[in-house]
């Protein structure tokens, strides 16, 4: 049993790197979704904010790894008050979730 909250991300990253690999070589795995449930629910617990990344590659409404078979992605522009939002939205086609991120108020390094 981890005792802290570092020992605990360690897991959390572990957990995710596991699932990712079974989700690449076992697609059949009914137990990805069990780990990818693991990993919201320690998270939960000791209050740590998963990386942008995890939300990009997970769907956080069926808890399936986003791949090309299972997911729509789209870029759409907004104009609004004289300023244009790029969104680019991944339509999960397991639960028809939608997850949009706005591009144009993010930061990139260069």
């Amino acid at each position: 049993m981890a005792l802290n909250k570092r020992q605990l991300k360690e897991k959390i990253f572990f957990i995710l790197d596991f699932a990712l690999n079974e989700n690449e070589f076992h697609k059949d795995n009914p137990y990805i979704v069990d780990y990818i449930k693991i990993i919201f629910r320690i998270a939960k617990k000791i209050n740590y904010r998963l990386p942008k990344e995890f939300h990009y590659k997970v769907c956080k409404n069926c808890y399936c790894i986003r791949d090309f078979t299972n997911t729509t992605i789209r870029i759409e522009n907004f104009k609004k008050s004289n300023e244009i939002n790029k969104f680019v939205k991944l339509h999960c086609n397991n639960c028809n979730y939608i997850k949009k991120i706005n591009f144009s108020k993010q930061n990139f390094k260069k």
